[in-house]
């Protein structure tokens, strides 16, 4: 490393950021967008829930909006 030049550093640092971002990225779970029919439909499929409880949990995320889907970091609102 010693003999590197500025540039090479860079491009060598730059790839394993790249490298390891890439890596991270494969990882991740793939995110789920659900729209009112699709939650409909997963939360019918567990057992135990009704189609009016459904109801009203499909209602509650429309009501809350995209805040819904955010997680509070504190814990508390």
């Amino acid at each position: 490393m010693k003999r590197y030049t500025y540039n090479q550093m860079n491009q060598w640092a730059t790839s394993v950021y790249m490298s390891g971002f890439q890596d991270g990225q494969d990882s991740m779970p793939q995110i789920l967008e659900y729209d009112e029919n699709t939650l409909e439909g997963f939360l019918l499929g567990i057992d135990g829930i009704g189609e009016k409880t459904v109801k009203k949990i499909v209602q509650a995320f429309i009501d809350k909006g995209e805040s819904a889907w955010e997680l509070d970091a504190g814990g508390e609102e």
